[in-house]
């Protein structure tokens, strides 16, 4: 449980900081995000290294379909905006990048809103 949680509350924690930066609008903040992005993808690969062994989500089938679906969806949502924006189309676009950014900030958001109140309850 403990190892779920707290990947989850770390990736969390990268998201924040990674959107305060593109919120910015500050070039070298744009440098800070595209780091942050390796970083949060392996927060991506220790949430689901942690999901399968999670007590919770072996011992209730429907919470483990539940964060799958939610967690693939949001993981969908950060790859194609991740392909589309490379650095180079960032600062060539920063207007397109922002609109792009809203929709997955909207994703995640609600991904880890989820978390927080499923996970917290339990």
């Amino acid at each position: 449980m403990a190892k779920l949680d707290s990947s989850l509350a770390e990736a969390e924690q990268v998201y924040r900081e990674m959107r305060a930066l593109a919120d910015s609008g500050d070039t070298e903040g744009k440098k800070k995000l595209v780091q942050l992005r390796s970083r949060y993808a392996m927060l991506m690969l220790d949430i689901l290294q942690a999901r399968k062994v999670d007590e919770r989500m072996l011992s209730d089938p429907d919470l483990a379909k539940d964060f799958d679906s939610r967690f693939f969806d949001m993981r969908q949502a950060l790859a194609n905006h991740q392909a589309k924006w490379r650095l180079q189309s960032i600062e060539d676009d920063t207007a397109g990048y922002m609109v792009s950014a809203q929709g997955l900030n909207r994703a995640q958001d609600e991904f880890y809103h989820w978390t927080r109140g499923k996970f917290t309850q339990r």
